[in-house]
């Protein structure tokens, strides 16, 4: 059991150098991903949310 609650909080950290690459891995990783989720674009952090249909989308985090 501690060890499965050991590999839930390593979460492994992705970056990416363009937006069609972020947007290519989140379409095939959309059941995996939470919504709060920061991903980082060419050093610029975004946050994953969904709009009005459900869509994922990638919102620039303020700060």
């Amino acid at each position: 059991m501690d060890c499965e609650k050991d590999n839930e909080t390593k979460a492994e950290a992705l970056e990416f150098s363009r937006i069609d690459d972020a947007m290519e891995w989140l379409e095939k990783h959309k059941a995996e991903v939470a919504l709060g989720t920061v991903v980082s674009i060419a050093g610029v952090a975004f946050v994953l949310t969904t709009g009005g249909a459900g869509a994922l989308v990638l919102v620039p985090l303020a700060l």
